[in-house]
């Protein structure tokens, strides 16, 4: 099992959010509390970089969905940095690839995170 740590740096009016380890049953809580906090700043732009995640379960998944919908009912936007693709395949499977904002990492086209 891999430790799950999340970090968040702010600038002006953008969040980035980083994860790594597993975002699953055991850690969601946590960083469903971090990404609380972040909202809390009053950003105009979450982006939440999932490239160091190594595991995603459905609990991960509830968690960004719940702080997609805070997102769009505060006027705010939530871009996610596409992970590996294992935790990819999870947004894949629940057809969530096309409901959320997925960039690709930098170099690759992606926001500079």
């Amino acid at each position: 099992m891999s430790a799950f740590a999340i970090t968040s740096t702010i600038e002006e009016q953008r969040a980035i959010v980083r994860c790594e380890g597993e975002l699953d049953l055991e850690t969601s809580a946590d960083a469903d509390s971090h990404l609380r906090k972040v909202e809390d700043a009053e950003v105009s732009e979450i982006v939440l970089d999932l490239r160091m995640l190594e595991f995603m379960d459905s609990t991960g998944l509830r968690t960004i969905l719940a702080a997609d919908s805070r997102a769009r009912r505060d006027g705010r936007r939530l871009l996610l940095v596409r992970g590996p693709e294992s935790v990819h395949r999870v947004f894949r499977i629940a057809l969530l690839d096309q409901r959320l904002e997925f960039a690709d990492p930098p170099g690759e086209g992606g926001p500079d995170v």
